[in-house]
């Protein structure tokens, strides 16, 4: 009888200090008890999942916390860290204080960029980080904080994710291209202005991939189809030196020399206007020439722009005229070499020298720039 009432007692022991869980589709996260809160939050549906991890005290106040992101489209981390956790977009950084700069950081099994932090929340002080690294073609974030005067538990759990995407590393825009195609098959991902990209494709001869994007509350017979288009190409060449190395699907298109065609289609699905973007424009972009198109000679004449349905006061097929090149293009450069110590990061070797980060990024196409270690050998330009 004793023996019996035993296992029982075990058994609702063990019951209730059974291990929290929570899943989703991209990720599983499990706590080795269930004095932590596990909650799946929506805020990233429907291109992505998010995961609320906390522990309180006695008197239910948050000892320590996390918040795991996973992002469907593969950010650069350094980059995707300091434009939410430096530049404060995330909520959660908002009132932080005392960051520092990015550093090297391993988690989960990979390799990423760490951000640390302070703030201040019902009248505790906590230490925070952010951490960002690149899940096969996702991106995930982990933010975790604790209240400074006591011990932290939430680093090692963290380690405990599962992914369930393909966490194989994509380097090709040929890979990049296969991944996001079974992105948008699932659902859309926002492309900014309500837009969503809806395709993606690399040509058979891969010398071009087209973005398909889809513009939502206007008809192909709403707008003026040439002036639609310029549009777009001039909020392009805006907004490109953050997108191309951002974006890492972007980023290897311009490393690898392709062209790149943007696909605009209606609510309906028909065509808008096409755009086209040349290798050459890229090269523009990283060396930050601006756009003038009355530097042209021609203000009829817009380059990259071709299967544009015709209008009384402009042709179907327009001329490709490349742009003025930036007076930069004619320095003369000479490279040194740079030994990376323990420290180095991407933002400060660039400061070091005077260059910027897409600058070193070209100059060192067989590296993963992003994940750099101790006692590689980076090539530095440095113009004269």
């Amino acid at each position: 009888m004793r023996l019996h009432i035993t296992i029982i007692v075990l058994a609702v022991a063990a019951l209730f200090s059974s291990a929290a869980t929570v899943e989703n589709e991209y990720f599983a996260f499990s706590t080795p008890d269930d004095s932590w809160f596990l909650t799946n939050d929506d805020a990233l549906r429907p291109y992505g999942a998010r995961v609320d991890v906390s522990r309180n005290d006695a008197r239910g106040a948050t000892l320590e916390l996390a918040r795991i992101d996973y992002i469907e489209g593969a950010f650069d981390p350094l980059l995707y860290l300091t434009r939410q956790v430096l530049h404060k977009k995330d909520v959660f950084c908002r009132s932080a204080t005392d960051f520092s700069s990015p550093f090297e950081y391993f988690l989960a099994g990979f390799d990423g960029q760490c951000v640390q932090f302070k703030k201040t929340s019902n009248n505790y002080n906590y230490d925070c980080e952010a951490v960002a690294f690149n899940v096969g073609y996702g991106t995930c974030m982990v933010i975790m904080a604790h209240r400074a005067d006591q011990p932290s538990l939430i680093g090692r759990l963290i380690s405990s994710i599962r992914f369930k995407v393909d966490t194989t590393p994509i380097t090709t825009v040929a890979g990049y291209v296969a991944a996001a195609g079974k992105v948008v098959k699932r659902h859309h991902l926002p492309i900014g202005n309500n837009e969503h990209l809806s395709g993606v494709e690399l040509s058979p001869d891969s010398s071009t991939v087209t973005l398909t994007v889809t513009v939502p509350y206007i008809t192909r017979e709403s707008v003026n189809v040439p002036a639609f288009v310029m549009t777009k190409r001039d909020a392009w060449f805006k907004q490109a030196p953050e997108a191309l190395s951002f974006n890492l699907l972007l980023n290897a298109i311009t490393r690898e020399r392709k062209d790149l065609r943007y696909f605009y289609a209606d609510t309906k699905g028909k065509e808008i206007g096409t755009l086209l973007i040349l290798p050459e424009e890229y090269d523009q972009v990283q060396k930050d020439a601006p756009l003038n198109n009355s530097q042209a000679g021609n203000e009829n004449v817009k380059p990259g722009v071709e299967n544009v349905a015709p209008q009384p006061e402009i042709t179907q097929q327009q001329t490709v005229t490349p742009h003025p090149v930036s007076p930069k293009a004619t320095e003369k450069s000479t490279v040194i070499t740079h030994e990376v110590k323990a420290g180095d990061n991407l933002t400060k070797i660039a400061k070091r020298y005077g260059v910027s980060m897409s600058e070193i990024k070209n100059a060192n196409p067989n590296i993963n720039i992003n994940q750099i270690k101790i006692g590689q050998k980076l090539n530095i330009p440095q113009r004269q």
